[in-house]
């Protein structure tokens, strides 16, 4: 089978999560089928990462779409119904490029991730999948009830018009996946797949190392939510905890406001060669998220790691943990202070948390499984 898969963003290095989630999806496709990926990218792209790309599929192609055109796009469709999050990513030349790109290729399925990308699919005459990732247009609106003056402005316009865009685009594709079942409810009504994000256990697993934090979090730290959820940690739930205990931020591109963060009782990292060292070295993986969407792989990651977690129901929603047996929850920063006591507090809570997490990782997540779900959907036609 040939498969055209377009992507937003360049899959390599795995510093996001629709990277991370392409980037294994291909892994896996590439080893049954013929697949030519297409990515856009607004910066020079490092040969050796897409030799890495290039070892998991037939062939690649970066499309370079320039910071200026990707500006005059969203001045242009601020008088327009289209999305800013379509409009950024478009670009009418790259059209033109992708559909004869598209024909030479003749695939038998089109793959196409994130709505932002859809304009680049819908008319192309072949069998194609949109995957939605998750419910980016209730996403939007939640960022725009915890935001205030022109911001609140900005995204509830932006919620409006993906909501309207997510419905819109539906028709164009033959098939459609979501990472959770909490999204798609809140997406459509109408048919859509469920396939999960999944975890390389072999790459994330238990290793031996010094705890020299107590608590620790890592993301892409120019995320808004990933932003609020590090104040939130440093300024709401620490102040309740022991002034003793050490915290670690880790993750590339820290926003101005993580930097602020950090102090003698917590570490600012930025970009890690290897993230794992950041889950190894903490005792507990605190995520006070809640405006997220979508499944978050750092949860999952940090499970594999052995290392236990404490989330807010809403994420724990898409990703099905047993609260009290496999993860534990909280919704307020008292909460979340109870359950980080706990954890530090009672090392047999600890070793059950932790043990239970590292079981129910390895039965439920694998990005083979995940594949293979989207595979049958592909076969369809």
């Amino acid at each position: 089978m040939k498969i055209l898969v377009l992507c937003p963003r360049f899959p390599y290095p795995l510093e996001k999560g629709d990277k991370l989630r392409i980037f294994h999806q291909l892994r896996y496709l590439g080893l049954q089928h013929e697949v030519l990926l297409i990515a856009l990218t607004d910066e020079d792209v490092s040969p050796n990462h897409i030799e890495i790309v290039k070892t998991h599929v037939q062939d690649v192609k970066v499309l370079k779409i320039s910071k200026i055109r990707r500006t005059i796009s969203l001045l242009k469709s601020t008088f327009t119904d289209t999305p800013f999050q379509v409009a950024y990513y478009y670009d009418a030349k790259i059209d033109r490029e992708i559909a004869s790109i598209a024909k030479s290729f003749g695939p038998d399925h089109i793959y196409c991730q994130l709505t932002r990308m859809s304009e680049y699919a819908r008319n192309l005459p072949y069998p194609k999948t949109l995957d939605y990732m998750d419910a980016l247009g209730v996403g939007m609106e939640r960022r725009a009830e915890v935001v205030s003056g022109v911001y609140a402005s900005v995204f509830k316009k932006e919620a409006r018009r993906l909501k309207l865009y997510e419905e819109e685009i539906y028709h164009s594709f033959d098939h459609h996946t979501i990472i959770s079942e909490q999204d798609a409810r809140q997406l459509t009504d109408k048919d859509i797949h469920i396939v999960p994000n999944g975890i390389d256990t072999d790459f994330f697993s238990p290793r031996k190392a010094v705890k020299k934090y107590d608590l620790g979090f890592v993301g892409n730290m120019g995320y808004p939510p990933n932003i609020d959820a590090c104040e939130y940690l440093v300024r709401k739930i620490l102040p309740l905890l022991d002034p003793k205990i050490k915290v670690i931020l880790a993750g590339a591109r820290p926003d101005r406001r993580v930097k602020q963060l950090a102090s003698a009782s917590v570490t600012v990292t930025g970009w890690m060669d290897d993230v794992r060292i950041a889950y190894a070295e903490s005792g507990v993986f605190v995520a006070p998220l809640w405006l997220g969407t979508g499944q978050q792989n750092k949860i999952l990651e940090a499970m594999a790691m052995g290392v236990p977690c404490v989330t807010s129901a809403s994420v724990n929603n898409a990703i099905g943990a047993e609260s009290g047996k496999e993860i534990l929850i909280a919704d307020n920063q008292e909460e979340f202070a109870e359950a980080i006591n706990s954890l530090l507090n009672d090392p047999e809570l600890y070793k059950s948390i932790r043990r239970n997490a590292l079981t129910f990782v390895r039965h439920t997540y694998g990005w083979e499984n995940s594949v293979e779900k989207l595979m049958q959907i592909m076969m369809k036609g």
